[in-house]
């Protein structure tokens, strides 16, 4: 069902998503794929990755199995956590990094939106 859910969200946003997995563990790597020059395509990823997140987390699972949240994710932490739970791991942080100087930003949602560096192709590449 979730690889039905998340071809569909492929059809639907016009985005190709390849699809790597673990099938005895059912842990999806999906992966997807965009011309980062054409305008407003990461936003446009950014909103199609939230909607395989989610579907994925109401199949039971989780946004992420074995790298950890990042910033990509980090707005998406309450479709799994609660207040009380993003309140707990926050003093645990300030336990020990009070100052905040430890990746400020990085860890709990903060209402802003991943956005990677531009970057410029090397000379004679092409895509």
């Amino acid at each position: 069902q979730v690889l039905r859910r998340v071809a569909e969200i492929s059809q639907e946003h016009g985005i190709p998503i390849a699809n790597v997995f673990h099938a005895g563990d059912g842990n999806l790597h999906p992966c997807l794929l965009f011309d980062e020059r054409k305008p407003g395509a990461m936003e446009a990823i950014v909103t199609c990755g939230a909607e395989v997140m989610k579907v994925c987390v109401d199949a039971g699972g989780t946004l992420t199995g074995e790298h950890g949240v990042g910033l990509e994710k980090k707005e998406l932490m309450p479709l799994v956590y609660s207040e009380d739970d993003m309140a707990a791991m926050r003093l645990v942080r300030e336990a020990f990094a009070p100052q905040n100087r430890l990746n400020p930003g990085k860890i709990f949602p903060d209402g802003t939106h991943f956005q990677p560096p531009a970057r410029t192709p090397e000379p004679g590449l092409s895509i």
